[in-house]
C-alpha cells in the first residue's frame, strides 16, 4: 500500500475585525438621529491602511444598519494619522467598503488641516465626499468662500457653562463666539460633540447649534 502524500488544506481565516466606537448625533430641536460619527480604536496608523480601513467602515455600516439606523456617518479621523493619508486611499477603502458619497464624510482635524494645508479636505470634496472640520480650540481657520467649498460640518467642543447668548449678534466675541457666528454665516451644520442633558441640548440650540452627540444623544436611543 502506497503512503499519500496529501497535504491537509486549512482554509484561511477572516481577520478579526477592528475596533471602533460608533456614536449617535441628534437634531438638537427635535432629538432625532440625524447621523453618527465612527472613531476607529487602537493603532490609528494600523487602522488606515487600506484593507483595515475598509474592513472597519464596513463594519461600521452593517452596526448602525444593525440598531435600525440609516442616517449618514462621519468617519473621525485621528490627528495623529492625518497627515500621511491622501485622498485615493479614502476614496478606494469607502468604496470597497460599499459607502456612497451621499452617505459618509470625513471629519477632520483643524489643527492639522492648518499645519499640512487644505490638500486632503480638497481632494477629498473633488471626490465627492463631504468634509467636516474638527475644530481647534483656538479657532484658526477663517470661514468664507473657500470654507463653504471645502467643508459641511463643523464640530465643537461646547463650553461647559450655559450662555444661550453666545452667538447672537451682540452677545460673547469670545473666539467660540465668533466661529459660531462665521459659521452660521458660511451655512456650515454646527455640532456640538458633546452634549451631558436635555437642558445644555436646549441651550445650545439656542445658541446656533444643530447637532450634538455625547449622552444626550445616546440616551435618545434607548
Amino acid at each position: 500500500m502506497q503512503s499519500s502524500n496529501v497535504i491537509p488544506f486549512r482554509p484561511r481565516s477572516e481577520p478579526e475585525p477592528l475596533a471602533f466606537t460608533i456614536g449617535a448625533r441628534v437634531d438638537l430641536r427635535i432629538g432625532a438621529v440625524v447621523a453618527g460619527v465612527v472613531r476607529p480604536r487602537g493603532d490609528a496608523q494600523d487602522a488606515f491602511s487600506y484593507s483595515n480601513l475598509a474592513r472597519l467602515l464596513r463594519g461600521a455600516r452593517m452596526a448602525w444598519f444593525e440598531r435600525g439606523l440609516h442616517a449618514p456617518l462621519s468617519l473621525a479621523v485621528p490627528a495623529e494619522a492625518q497627515s500621511d493619508l491622501d485622498a485615493d486611499l479614502l476614496n478606494e477603502a469607502a468604496i470597497e467598503a460599499g459607502c456612497v458619497r451621499r452617505a459618509l464624510s470625513f471629519e477632520l482635524c483643524e489643527k492639522r488641516v492648518v499645519a499640512d494645508g487644505p490638500i486632503l479636505p480638497e481632494a477629498l470634496r473633488a471626490r465627492g465626499w463631504g468634509v467636516a472640520l474638527r475644530a481647534d480650540n483656538a479657532c484658526p481657520l477663517p470661514f468664507g468662500t473657500r470654507a463653504r467649498a471645502l467643508y459641511g460640518e463643523l464640530v465643537l467642543t461646547p463650553p461647559n457653562g450655559p450662555d444661550p447668548f453666545l452667538a447672537m449678534e451682540d452677545g460673547d466675541r469670545s473666539p467660540l463666539g465668533r466661529r459660531l457666528l462665521a459659521a452660521r454665516a458660511a451655512g456650515l451644520v454646527i455640532t456640538a460633540d458633546t452634549v451631558r442633558s436635555a437642558a445644555q441640548a436646549r441651550t445650545l440650540a439656542i445658541a446656533g447649534f444643530d447637532r450634538g452627540g455625547g449622552p444626550f444623544a445616546e440616551a435618545g436611543l434607548r
